[in-house]
């Protein structure tokens, strides 16, 4: 039982650290108007600082799998879908990503801004070289309209 406390405390705190971090990320990708803030990870941690004795009573009343173990749903042949939480390590990816954005987003931001750039120059080209070739099929066609009034009033001499 103390096992199971510990782990759901884990998972308690593993769950404040990935709202601050998320919160955190929030920032980079969020505009100013949509941001909520550094408060938000404060009272999530707050609240689950003072439901943590919850926690630990929760998980000694439950006789069967803790507070997040929902059991296995058995698919057959074998298979089954894993519902306990801290046992699959969702949490723990959630924090991984969650990192991994905060982390990366500077350098994609940049990378995206230059990228951005890039394309947006190559459509100017498009539309000049564009532009260019509307041009000179006109002239083209305006020579080829003297070239066939010639060649008709050439036709015309000959017979």
């Amino acid at each position: 039982m103390a096992r199971r406390s510990a782990n759901l405390l884990a998972a308690a705190l593993a769950a404040v650290a990935a709202v601050a971090v998320l919160s955190a990320a929030s920032a980079a990708f969020l505009p100013a108007s949509l941001r909520t803030g550094a408060m938000t990870a404060t009272g999530a941690a707050a609240a689950v600082g003072s439901i943590a004795p919850a926690f630990a009573e929760e998980a000694a009343k439950a006789e069967e799998g803790g507070l997040l173990n929902f059991g296995k749903v058995e698919l057959g042949g074998g298979f089954a879908i894993n519902l306990d939480i801290p046992e699959t390590g969702i949490i723990n990816i959630a924090v991984l990503i969650a990192g991994l954005l905060y982390l990366l987003s500077p350098i994609l931001s940049e990378s995206m801004a230059s990228r951005e750039k890039e394309i947006q120059s190559d459509i100017d080209d498009a539309i000049a070289k564009y532009n260019e070739a509307t041009a000179r099929l006109a002239e083209a066609e305006k020579n080829k309209a003297q070239a066939d009034q010639v060649v008709a009033e050439i036709m015309g001499s000959i017979t």
